[in-house]
């Protein structure tokens, strides 16, 4: 028995001094952390200091690298290192404070990943550049730092730009959860919280409103009167309307009055059936009331039938408002379109980093020191900015572009010298593997979707890969040039296609001309034309006719009105809110080829597209016209004068771009939709990749337009041009004519002129055996009717006809005889 005593008094105090080691033990760890957690507050606080105190010497260098390192969010990391230390000090979380510092480490982090990826990118960049320049951007605090862009970078390399922030948004949020210990339960308790009190709050008080509302008794005090319908009232009440608005328990007096004579009393609580007395058949007249009751729901049936009429009315006018809806232009959706696949930047900077030092190196042998300051990679070429040293002058950079394409082993480079706005000079570099630009991008870019105009244009991208587009009423008329196969008829597929996905047929009408037949017939349907698309060369100058007329019509509307362009025309219409009177639209006169319609009827063409160019701008009509010959007898002064606006793709030598831009340059484009743009006002060409469109596109896009809107061809204006074509005809010039004033061998002399391919008097002297007056009569009358040049001292004169016209001209002669 002693020795169990014993045993237990051991027991005990062993317990007593574990509990006594416990205790100790607990003191201790608090005591510990509270030390860690007083110095972690103070890097904290210091930390603090010198994020916003920038100082000198060792402070300024500890500032600099810190916003190098962390970026913006620099600013984030001693708030969030501080308010841990004070929760690790309160035990409102667990474990390692050291663990906490470093979740909160990296949070700052991704909070900087995620800066780097929102904020623009320069994809020309290498990887290592990239981080370089998040450090010095960091620093300047416009970057996410250094560690930011190194979890940022690969992320954005990976997965592109969405996914990265995806990926960075859902990273920054666990470790949210992991730093404050949120668990998923409790962070559904969390926002279940006050989801549950609105639900109750609104419960609460649609039973309160319930229990406020007065209880129904209609159906209650029906059972007064036992079998009789108080719906058919049995007295002479003139307006129904006063029915409808009284209450059940007076509706019930008037009715028990009309039955027995007399005001029954309203009993304080519900009557019950054996309560009311039966009626007494000899002292009322049942048979009198039955038939007032009959009368009355005549007179309501008849009611009904006269509302319903009304409400059969007003469904038909719902139904024509309705098609009217239906009649307006839907927009095309831009799932007609393909999606272009982006090329992934980052797998062809060792190409570029190799190409920069390749062109500095070349330079270099040729005693020019330069260095690279940026680097721009457009869809086709990469344009390399070099800064030249000091003395270096540019000519001798400009001169050695045959040098630079040979040591690049590239078909050929452009060089800007200098770079509008730069102290730089650019080298443009065809890129190995070129990107196509969709139509697609374009149309949902910005810079389409977002501009005011309904006469804007997508053409494609620049050089830094930013979307181009223009807008036709500031052109306002466009001259479009290129060798065959060079991106012309993709252009003006572009522009057509950015008009059906800008404007109605209200406010854009389209007058295609296209003499080559082929290339804008599938355009025949769409409600933006005017008339079917015009294809013969002698109604081509009708329509044209028609325009000048159509332009001098305008103008004098507007002149009775007071207004000065088609704008204000238009406000003032809107001003009358009148149906009758419509607005004008605006009106884009489109030729494919305007070589062909000058080897046709170059006076009548020419003449006309020089008044519409000069004049038609405040008219609302605009000119956009492509030729694959920009020789200066198809693109003459007069019309480069009055069209200001030029697009030139690759042309086969530098006298035809003198001819489109008035420089060269436009020799050394790639093709394939390569083209340099000279808007009005601009100093010198940009360079852009054009906008693709196929033709399985073009043909979807139509089709759906055509779908829902069929065209609505303006008569009149058919007549028009049949009758400007007639008159054209009659016009024509080069055929001989009947009596004295035409030589009986003119038409001879035409013939042999056009086979010989030029003109000259001693060659009708030797062909015709004529003599060298009449010969030389001869030449003088052919010059006046437009089929050879004018008198070019010892050169022989110049043939403007070709084989093809001269003998589109004689059946046109042996048509009229």
């Amino acid at each position: 028995m002693a020795a169990a005593k014993k045993k237990g008094g051991r027991s005990k105090s062993a317990t007593a001094t574990k509990m006594q080691n416990e205790t100790a033990r607990k003191e201790a760890t608090a005591g510990k952390r509270q030390l860690m957690s007083v110095i972690w507050f103070a890097v904290a606080v210091f930390l603090l200091c010198i994020v916003f105190i920038k100082g000198q010497n060792v402070w300024l260098a500890i500032h600099n690298f810190i916003f190098g390192v962390f970026g913006v969010t620099a600013y984030f990391y001693p708030f969030l290192l501080g308010f841990v230390a004070v929760l690790f000090a309160m035990d409102k979380i667990g474990g390692s404070i050291n663990a906490k510092i470093t979740e909160s480490g990296v949070l700052v982090i991704l909070i900087g990943a995620a800066v780097d990826i929102f904020v623009k990118h320069g994809e020309t960049l290498s990887f290592w550049q990239h981080l370089t320049a998040a450090y010095e951007s960091g620093i300047a605090l416009k970057s996410g730092g250094f560690l930011g862009a190194l979890i940022g970078q690969p992320l954005y390399i990976a997965f592109g730009k969405t996914g990265a922030a995806i990926t960075v948004i859902i990273l920054i949020c666990v470790f949210l959860m992991i730093i404050t210990g949120t668990t998923l339960m409790s962070l559904f308790k969390t926002v279940a919280r006050p989801v549950k009190s609105i639900s109750e709050q609104a419960e609460n008080a649609y039973q309160n409103r319930l229990e406020r509302e007065p209880k129904e008794t209609g159906e209650k005090q029906l059972k007064v009167i036992k079998g009789f319908n108080v719906d058919i009232p049995v007295d002479d009440i003139p307006e129904k309307r006063k029915i409808k608005k009284e209450t059940l328990d007076e509706k019930q007096r008037r009715v028990v009055s009309a039955y027995y004579g007399a005001e029954p009393e309203e009993p304080a609580t519900e009557p019950e059936k054996e309560e009311v007395p039966a009626p007494e058949e000899e002292s009322h007249d049942i048979d009198g009331a039955l038939k007032a009751a009959r009368e009355e729901a005549a007179a309501q049936k008849e009611q009904i039938k006269e509302e319903t009429e009304r409400f059969t009315e007003h469904i038909e006018e719902s139904e024509a408002e309705n098609a009217e809806e239906a009649d307006t232009y839907k927009f095309p959706p831009l799932s007609l379109l393909k999606e272009t696949k982006a090329t992934n930047a980052a797998a062809l900077s060792a190409e570029l980093d190799s190409t920069a030092d390749k062109l500095v190196e070349t330079l270099k042998s040729f005693g020019v020191e330069t260095r690279i300051v940026d680097i721009s990679r457009g869809p086709t070429v990469t344009r390399y900015e070099l800064q030249p040293s000091a003395g270096v002058k540019i000519s001798k950079i400009t001169n050695l572009a045959d040098d630079i394409a040979l040591n690049l082993a590239t078909a050929g480079v452009r060089i800007e010298a200098p770079i509008p706005n730069k102290a730089a000079v650019g080298i443009e570099v065809p890129n190995k593997a070129s990107a196509v630009v969709g139509v697609r991008g374009i149309l949902e870019s910005p810079a389409f979707s977002s501009a005011k105009s309904k006469l804007t244009v997508a053409l494609g991208r620049d050089i830094g890969g930013n979307a181009v587009v223009a807008d036709i009423a500031k052109m306002p008329h466009g001259l479009i040039a290129g060798a065959t196969g060079s991106g012309k008829s993709v252009c003006i597929n572009s522009i057509i296609m950015s008009l059906l996905y800008k404007a109605t047929p209200d406010e854009v009408k389209l007058l295609m001309i296209d003499p080559k037949v082929v290339e804008l017939g599938i355009y025949n349907g769409i409600p933006h034309l005017l008339v079917p698309v015009v294809t013969d060369p002698r109604k081509a100058a009708g329509a044209l006719g028609w325009s000048v007329s159509e332009m001098e019509k305008r103008y004098k509307m507007f002149a009775d009105r007071g207004v000065r362009d088609l704008a204000g025309y238009n406000r003032f219409v809107e001003s009358l809110g009148d149906p009758e009177v419509k607005p004008m639209p605006h009106i884009v006169i489109i030729i494919d080829e305007l070589a062909d319609l000058m080897m046709t009827a170059p006076n009548e063409v020419e003449d006309s597209i020089n008044r519409i160019a000069a004049k038609a701008r405040a008219a609302g009509m605009h000119l956009i016209i492509a030729t694959q010959r920009p020789s200066v007898d198809v693109v003459t002064g007069v019309i480069k004068a009055n069209i200001p606006t030029r697009i030139a793709f690759a042309v086969s030598s530098h006298i035809d771009s003198r001819t489109i831009l008035d420089t060269a340059g436009a020799e050394k484009l790639l093709g394939r939709g390569d083209m340099l743009f000279s808007p009005v006002g601009s100093s010198k060409p940009k360079r852009i990749q054009g906008c693709f469109v196929s033709d399985e596109e073009v043909e979807a896009v139509v089709d759906y337009v055509k779908g829902d809107h069929t065209a609505d061809y303006d008569d009149d204006v058919m007549v028009e041009i049949e009758r400007q074509a007639a008159i054209e005809k009659k016009q024509k010039t080069g055929l001989p004519e009947d009596g004295p004033e035409g030589d009986p061998m003119l038409n001879e002399a035409i013939k042999v002129v056009v086979e010989n391919g030029m003109a000259s008097t001693s060659l009708l002297q030797r062909k015709l055996k004529l003599g060298y007056a009449r010969a030389a009569r001869i030449v003088d009358e052919m010059e006046q009717r437009g089929v050879v040049g004018p008198y070019e001292g010892s050169k022989p004169r110049k043939v403007l006809i070709s084989k093809e016209q001269l003998l589109e001209r004689e059946a046109a002669g042996a048509d009229e005889e």
